[in-house]
């Protein structure tokens, strides 16, 4: 179902200014749509509203969030799922400040967005006016660039800029302020039209690649190891190289291990992936290629005891300062430039030289015979877990629930998944076979994504793919409220929450004597809180569920529906499963 279909404008906005000047708030909108944004996000209030009416108008769909935060994750994640950036549109003072931690994580992951703010108006910076806050300043921590729109008749060029700098060398947020007044002027001149973002070369500038003799160096280097591992991650994903990524790992038969967002870019069930051996894998590797990932926190930094003391790494990135980072230049062969290009020229010399291939190590049999011990071992540990039935009148448990959301997953579903102890599990249990289908937490292991990633998500694909959301208890709580954007919209989203009451675990009840604020564990949420009532109010459908049969039930007949197109309405399931592994005791009271 097409969001911009169909809409409602107020009739009471005029475009044409009594002198019979253009307003700013037309202007505005019709360069955003010149330039291509296909999605905006956000909470409307003056002076903005006037302007996504124009949006409305001109056949362009708004999201209308109940808190900035959700909206700015939206956006977000868009840029990471078409490579080009969507606007998060606040008001100034509280409504950009709510709306930074889009920013800060789209910096983080390195995704293309925008966000944009009306401030006070210029002639009362530093008097007190109307909601005057530093945003500038706020925005420049977390924003590749900052723009200040002084002239309405400015602003096309600098959205023109804006967009080039989101996408362009390694993508990121940038801020685009408009002044009040400057938004509700007129102007009489002619103003510059934009060229669509489709006709520009997505990232341009750096569709680049290694120069031929260092690809073909540390190609050599990889092949002649003994132990080489390729990892790639959502910076892969992002560069679409996952045609010539998979041609390359069957070519040289050398193990593949996805970051938690790179899932995906080579079929998880291919016998190239190693996930189910990640320790050992990194441990045990001499040459490690990366494509994509950073070796921050979430590889250890590249260090012992998760890697070899001794090991080599090969690094594919877009960014020279980042190709080195955390890596003895003595152990690194950085290739800067686009991983597509790097891979499709390593994919070309394979063919051209295939020296390159028949003096690879005799060794790596020997690799891959350890590896796949340690993968048969810790698969048949695994699914022990999930196959382990449901014992009459006791909780579910997490592995229980990914089972059967793993039996019914359909291929190319998106699947949306964030919460601690749901997040990992999940990560684990849930096998992707394309890429960009697994959102979560990201680098900056941002709680609280989840409804809004879902929402953009089911933006992007318009229905061409299902999407599932699956979070903690807790996580949901970020964004609760967003359930009722679903609604409004329609958007046939199949929200799972699985509940532990609690963050990490939480109590079964909570007791009846004894009880105040300071002894109440500060993981604990309310027990057994019935979230699936919630999207009763908004004309949705939820479930509690807390057996295997009502799971089975509700999933199979949910995702059936989205299938055939027939799901109208977004479907809520709270699944109650065992609060903790152990049962946490309450405090002495004070």
């Amino acid at each position: 179902m097409k969001m911009n279909e169909v809409f409602i404008v107020p009739n009471n906005v005029d475009h044409i200014s009594e002198n019979g000047g253009e307003n700013g708030t037309l202007i505005i909108a019709r360069a955003c749509k010149e330039i291509g944004i296909e999605h905006v996000f956000g909470i409307v209030g003056v002076p903005i509203t006037n302007v996504v009416v124009e949006m409305q108008r001109l056949g362009m769909p708004f999201y209308g969030f109940r808190n900035e935060q959700a909206s700015g994750y939206a956006a977000s994640v868009v840029g990471y799922l078409t490579r080009r950036p969507a606007i998060c549109f606040t008001v100034s003072g509280p409504g950009m400040i709510h709306a930074i931690s889009g920013p800060m994580n789209a910096m983080a992951n390195c995704w293309p967005m925008i966000l944009m703010s009306s401030s006070t108006g210029i002639n009362d910076v530093e008097r007190g006016g109307f909601q005057e806050t530093p945003q500038l300043e706020a925005a420049q921590l977390y924003c590749k660039r900052c723009y200040t729109v002084n002239s309405i008749e400015a602003f096309p060029s600098i959205l023109l800029s804006a967009v080039k700098e989101s996408i362009s060398g390694r993508p990121g947020p940038v801020y685009i302020q408009i002044p009040s007044n400057v938004m509700t002027s007129n102007s009489t001149c002619a103003i510059k039209q934009l060229t669509p973002l489709a006709e520009f070369e997505v990232g341009a500038g750096t569709i680049t690649t290694a120069p031929r003799n260092k690809i073909t160096s540390a190609l050599s280097l990889l092949l002649g190891a003994s132990n080489p591992l390729v990892v790639g991650g959502k910076g892969a994903a992002y560069a679409r190289c996952e045609d010539q990524l998979r041609k390359f790992i069957t070519t040289a038969n050398i193990p593949f291990l996805p970051s938690p967002m790179g899932k995906g870019l080579v079929p998880d069930n291919d016998e190239h992936v190693v996930s189910s051996a990640r320790s050992i894998a990194l441990k045990k590797a001499d040459v490690v290629l990366v494509i994509g990932a950073r070796l921050n926190w979430m590889f250890s930094f590249g260090q012992a005891p998760t890697f070899n003391e001794h090991v080599k790494f090969i690094v594919i990135d877009v960014d020279a300062e980042q190709v080195g980072k955390n890596i003895d230049p003595a152990n690194l062969v950085g290739l800067v430039g686009d991983a597509n290009q790097v891979l499709t020229e390593m994919n070309e010399l394979l063919v051209a030289q295939p020296a390159l291939l028949s003096a690879r190590n005799t060794h790596i049999d020997a690799w891959w015979s350890e590896l796949r011990v340690k993968i048969a071992e810790n698969s048949k540990s695994l699914q022990a877990q999930l196959a382990q039935p449901q014992t009459p009148g006791e909780y579910l448990t997490y592995h229980q629930v990914f089972n059967v959301i793993r039996d019914h997953l359909p291929h190319n579903a998106v699947v949306v998944n964030e919460g601690a102890n749901t997040m990992d599990i999940g990560r684990v249990c849930i096998n992707h076979n394309e890429p960009r289908s697994r959102l979560d937490s990201g680098t900056l292991a941002t709680m609280g994504v989840g409804i809004g990633y879902a929402i953009a998500a089911h933006g992007v694909y318009q229905g061409e793919r299902p999407i599932i959301c699956i979070q903690g208890d807790s996580a949901f709580g970020f964004s609760g409220m967003e359930i009722e954007l679903a609604c409004r919209f329609r958007m046939p989203i199949l929200f799972i929450i699985i509940n532990n009451n609690g963050i990490y675990e939480g109590l079964e009840s909570t007791p009846d004597e004894g009880f105040c604020p300071k002894t109440m564990p500060p993981t604990a949420l309310s027990p057994k809180t019935h979230y699936e009532t919630i999207i009763h109010a908004f004309g949705g459908e939820g479930h509690g569920v807390s057996t295997i049969s009502e799971l089975q039930s509700t999933v199979s007949s949910t995702l059936a529906k989205i299938k055939n197109n027939t799901l109208t309405m977004p479907v809520l399931l709270n699944v109650f499963i065992k609060p903790s592994g152990t049962t946490p005791k309450i405090l002495t009271k004070h």
